[in-house]
């Protein structure tokens, strides 16, 4: 099972500081600290989504969670984009800001039934589990939640990271 993931849409000021550092430490300190800010959190710029993110990119791609799935812009909504950080216990990936526009509008255009379908079609043995109901009932208010993200992300062309704990203490992660 993943463990938490989650959406932060970078201030101008944090992509600079973004790209100023080349340690996975040091990213993944500013990460947390990024995560952690309860005034980023305020302003609507951290997006948790617990574990449905992995629910989410393979329903989202191809049924697999595997980065370079699937057809953009779609694919860049989890887990797909520049790879700044991917390890075993950590995945952490941009989407540009010239690039958050497409995919506001891909995620605009995901029907509830469409994804459902996706959904219970995923392959329990591939996915760890049998989808469930109250599975997809979060994974679809997830959905409507990271459209008005990246509506806003595209709207203030902001960077958007996604973070995300691949398999909890498993730690594998994606192909």
């Amino acid at each position: 099972m993943p463990g938490p993931g989650y959406h932060i849409a970078l201030t101008r000021e944090h992509a600079k500081r973004l790209f100023g550092l080349k340690e996975e430490a040091a990213l993944r300190s500013f990460f947390q600290e990024l995560r952690t800010s309860t005034q980023l959190k305020k302003e609507g710029r951290v997006l948790e989504s617990g574990s449905v993110w992995d629910a989410l990119h393979r329903c989202l791609t191809e049924g697999e969670l595997d980065p370079d799935g699937g057809d953009f812009p779609l694919n860049h909504a989890v887990l797909g984009g520049k790879r700044l950080v991917f390890a075993d216990d950590l995945i952490a990936v941009l989407v540009r800001p010239d690039m958050t526009n497409f995919v506001a509008e891909g995620l605009a255009e995901v029907e509830e039934e469409e994804l459902r379908k996706k959904y219970f079609a995923l392959d329990p043995a591939k996915y760890g589990k049998p989808p469930a109901e109250k599975e997809f009932q979060q994974l679809w208010l997830r959905l409507n939640e990271l459209r008005a993200f990246f509506d806003e992300a595209a709207a203030n062309l902001d960077a958007v990271v996604f973070v995300g704990v691949p398999q909890g203490d498993a730690g594998a992660k994606p192909k």
